[in-house]
């Protein structure tokens, strides 16, 4: 189990990576003191070093800017992705069943998750495709929020969908 969250403390460690490198390519004129507000704002973001965002290798480090192993098995509040969410922390555990259609995605495969970002861009059109709240989105394709952020934070890499606001104020339109 420990290397399962490991590898999920990662991955939203790489996810949060992508989504900062993609804010700052799309807004070159990024000062430091807006980093540092951003990652006073997102507490997440700071354990992201520039080395691992100009792609320089360092020692590995894990969240809180510690080396990786020395955490524990409480995921931050913030650390639900780039597009953050509020909540409490919480102990990594077994996750409660799916309902409904959500479960039948498999976004495991190339194929998958090109055919779940397909459907999240028919829903943005679907809602008139300006400042649609993820919520909006997850109800109309009974998507797990896990999912659905990750497909959005593909689509905004992408140049296809852009997003305004924080936590739950963050509205997605398409470019």
């Amino acid at each position: 189990m420990a290397n399962l969250s490991s590898a999920f403390q990662d991955a939203l460690a790489d996810q949060s990576k992508a989504a900062l490198v993609a804010i700052i390519a799309k807004n070159p004129g990024t000062t430091v003191r807006d980093l540092k507000q951003l990652v006073s704002d997102n507490p997440m973001l700071g354990s992201i070093t520039l080395g691992g965002l100009l792609g320089v290798d360092g020692p590995a480090r894990g969240r809180g800017g510690r080396p990786k192993g020395s955490g524990s098995t409480v995921a931050p509040a913030a650390a639900a992705g780039a597009v953050a969410v509020g909540g409490a922390p919480r102990k990594i555990g077994k996750a409660a069943p799916r309902k409904g259609a959500a479960h039948k995605r498999n976004v495991r495969t190339e194929a998958g998750r090109e055919a779940l970002d397909k459907e999240v861009l028919e829903a943005l059109t679907a809602h008139g495709g300006e400042a649609v709240a993820a919520t909006q989105l997850r109800q109309s394709l009974n998507a797990d929020p896990t999912q659905l952020r990750t497909s959005l934070n593909r689509l905004i890499e992408r140049g296809l969908v852009t997003f305004t606001g924080k936590a739950r104020g963050t509205r997605y339109s398409l470019s």
